[in-house]
């Protein structure tokens, strides 16, 4: 029993862990290390970050068939002092996949926003990665990645 409770514990430590290891914090309370693609955010000792963010998608891949339209949310978490509007911008799309609206914001009082995708009927098939930045009204930009997976009807 105790070595089913040491495997168990240790798996959720691991999923825990490398659970949110594509994002990166954004916000004024950001600091980056020059020359390279580090960022992090002030942390304190315990509490939440001091002006920082970061985003947050399902941690599983969405499925949807080609010409199906689903549901995503992206969620933000907001560190201590920081209430601005995050704008959410996608990149690296897959061939007839689109993610609406195109413009989305989560507002300086929301805690997420809902978003549609859709893959065309000629999409392509497969496992992909949409790169999802978030820009505040001022400091750096948050980052992380939205999985996809496209099948045929």
């Amino acid at each position: 029993m105790k070595k089913l409770f040491a495997v168990v514990l240790s798996a959720v430590t691991v999923a825990a862990v490398g659970c949110n290891q594509d994002s990166r914090p954004g916000g004024p309370g950001v600091t980056s290390t020059p020359g390279t693609s580090t960022t992090t955010a002030n942390r304190p000792t315990y509490g939440e970050p001091e002006r920082a963010f970061e985003l947050s998608v399902p941690t599983l891949s969405t499925r949807l068939a080609q010409g199906e339209t689903k549901s995503v949310t992206v969620g933000v978490s907001r560190g201590k002092n920081f209430d601005e509007d995050v704008a959410l911008h996608f990149d690296t799309l897959p061939q007839g996949i689109t993610i609406s609206p195109t413009a989305a914001t989560i507002a300086h009082g929301d805690r997420e926003v809902k978003l549609t995708v859709h893959a065309a009927q000629d999409a392509a098939l497969g496992d992909f990665t949409v790169d999802v930045s978030g820009h505040p009204t001022k400091g750096a930009d948050a980052k992380t990645k939205l999985k996809l997976t496209v099948v045929a009807p």
